[in-house]
């Protein structure tokens, strides 16, 4: 299964074996993940009732908190990405046999929607060793990697090093380089900043956020968020939104344009859906639904997630619009808040 999805993903003149290929994982996970199995049958759903990509049920991102879901046993596993727990007291829990798709999907998505240029990368969020249980940590870490040899983290054990970050900015602003973090990380920048300091950057750097900014010390509206990150970096390019998730294994991009609707697009081995929660139907085009994906680099636990985002389909991408009432935020900033209030100098 593993070489067929890698092969995918590597080849996107394939992207029209989206169905084929879906199916396939499908009735694999099927057969080799026994709680999706019993999940799938307690809905009257067996392999045979599924014919296209959409038929695949979809797993609450709750199920992961008390369900081992995992095509490998446990002992098995190389890796474990958890959620920030942050809401319930409860992780979930994402099982990996091993990290290969996942981080081909990671590097190939990236090279796409943001820059297939080998940047110095200046990293606001905890290393792989300090938050090795975190996804986004690990896919940093494999950006970084990825980067040239100078891309460093700025947020450590002694909390965001702003100074260190300003020096390193310095070395750096006769070429391009891209910042990369959690939203938070940004916001707690902002205010170690002074007001309207501004910061030497090369004009066509990149700027890069993922997670939310709302509920916490001082709330942005999406609009000022991005025009105080404009201020503080003057650049050319828009910044790049990433959303991404847990339980998830693939990433959806966007470019934050001041006036325009901001549409989430991701690579062609993942494909969303909009639904009604209360009939698991799609919406009609324009209205408001529950956000499901279908992400074919979710080789080991289930191949279909049911978020708690509500969205809307723009046809080539979503439109992200908040959270389902209920649904706590999103984890990447809220780890980063975390780490920044526990390391804080």
């Amino acid at each position: 299964m593993k070489a067929l999805i890698k092969d995918f993903i590597q080849h996107p003149e394939k992207k029209e074996k989206f169905d084929e290929i879906a199916l396939e994982l499908f009735d694999y996970l099927y057969h080799h993940n026994l709680a999706y199995q019993k999940f799938c049958q307690r809905r009257g759903i067996g392999v045979r009732q599924v014919r296209t990509w959409k038929d695949i049920p979809a797993v609450s991102t709750d199920a992961f908190k008390t369900n081992f879901l995992s095509a490998t046993p446990k002992e098995d596993c190389s890796r474990i990405f958890m959620t920030s727990g942050t809401t319930t007291g409860i992780s979930g829990k994402h099982y990996h046999k091993d990290v290969e798709i996942y981080d081909l999907s990671a590097k190939t998505g990236f090279r796409q929607f943001v820059t297939s240029e080998k940047l110095p990368m200046a990293i606001l969020f905890p290393d792989e060793q300090e938050m090795p249980n975190s996804s986004l940590a690990h896919y940093l870490e494999i950006l970084r990697k990825d980067g040239q040899e100078d891309s460093k983290h700025f947020i450590t054990e002694k909390g965001l090093e702003i100074e260190a970050f300003k020096e390193w900015l310095g070395r750096h602003k006769d070429h391009p380089v891209i910042i990369l973090g959690a939203s938070y990380s940004f916001v707690h920048l902002f205010e170690g900043l002074q007001e309207g300091e501004s910061l030497p950057i090369h004009p066509d750097s990149l700027l890069f956020d993922t997670g939310g900014f709302k509920n916490f010390s001082k709330a942005y509206s999406l609009e000022d968020f991005y025009q105080k990150l404009l201020t503080i970096f003057p650049v050319q390019t828009a910044p790049i939104n990433m959303y991404g998730m847990t339980e998830l294994s693939t990433e959806y991009y966007t470019h934050v344009e001041k006036g325009k609707v901001q549409i989430k697009k991701g690579p062609h081995w993942i494909r969303f859906k909009v639904i009604d929660p209360l009939n698991g139907e799609e919406v009609q085009s324009g209205q408001v639904g529950i956000l499901v994906h279908v992400d074919l680099a979710n080789v080991n636990s289930v191949p279909a997630i049911q978020t708690g985002d509500l969205a809307i389909d723009r046809g080539d991408g979503f439109e992200l619009i908040g959270r389902q009432k209920g649904a706590g935020a999103k984890g990447c900033s809220l780890s980063a808040k975390e780490w920044l209030e526990d390391h804080h100098e």
